[in-house]
């Protein structure tokens, strides 16, 4: 509503104008209009403070979870080492806060995000394949991801006026709730599971684009790597165990 408010005052202002009928050029005119200024090359600049709001869809572009048999394969009759994605996605919406400054056309910023999401994702896989056939039972991996975040530098460059493209990168952190088990069906089980906030790294970039001198929109893709987790699942009355290992990874955020 305060753009199209914006746009018609515009008009509006220019309708006058465009309606005057011409007068006649006095000599005093046209030397002024020959030496008038020349209008800015950009009438917009990207320094200062901002707050805003965003909002997108994510998914997991993890390697899965990996189920491995310890001390060794033949500890579960040749069980091979498996590979299982909870394949998590999901909407997710925040916002950010941030600062730029511009130097003829490069822009330099930082900006730190909040985002609520909703990434829940679950898999599984029976009978358990290995080296000497299948093995009766089941994997199964579980996800969901509750909140995530960012602190990040940006570098830009501004090809036209009210254009920012530009590079992200820093610190990501996000809450993961994450349970993996590994059931042989005759009342020996595996389970693993957390429930942790981890901290990795971000990188990607985006567009943005200035609407008016007070508004801007922006699309932007962002991958994250929140580190491995790494379980070990032991029953005490066995010799034997099973490590899951769980790189995470989401790599999509749009904004």
């Amino acid at each position: 509503m305060k753009k199209f408010a914006f746009v018609f005052a515009a008009l509006c202002t220019s309708g006058p104008l465009l309606m005057a009928g011409p007068e006649p050029i006095r000599s005093s005119d046209k030397e002024m209009k020959q030496v008038a200024p020349a209008p800015p090359a950009c009438d917009f600049t990207w320094t200062g403070f901002y707050v805003g709001a965003h909002g997108g869809y994510g998914w997991n572009a993890g390697d899965g979870t990996h189920f491995q048999a310890k001390p060794s394969t033949t500890s579960f009759a040749e069980l091979d080492t498996q590979n299982l994605d909870p394949e998590n996605d999901g909407a997710f919406a925040g916002g950010q806060i941030g600062y730029n400054y511009q130097w003829r056309k490069f822009v330099i910023g930082f900006e730190t995000d909040i985002s609520w999401a909703d990434f829940s994702g679950s898999n599984d896989r029976s009978p358990i394949p290995g080296t000497g056939g299948s093995v009766p039972g089941i994997l199964t991996a579980h996800e969901d991801i509750e909140w995530f975040g960012t602190a990040r530098g940006r570098l830009g460059f501004t090809p036209i006026c009210r254009l920012l493209l530009y590079g992200t990168g820093g610190l990501a952190y996000g809450h993961t709730t994450y349970s993996a088990n590994t059931n042989f069906l005759n009342g020996v089980r595996y389970p693993a599971g957390t429930d942790d906030t981890n901290i990795g790294w971000t990188v990607g970039g985006g567009a943005e684009y200035a609407v008016t001198n007070h508004w801007t929109v922006k699309a932007e893709y962002l991958y994250y790597d929140l580190r491995a987790l790494l379980h070990v699942s032991v029953r005490p009355a066995l010799s034997p165990w099973i490590m899951t290992h769980r790189p995470w990874a989401t790599p999509f955020r749009s904004a």
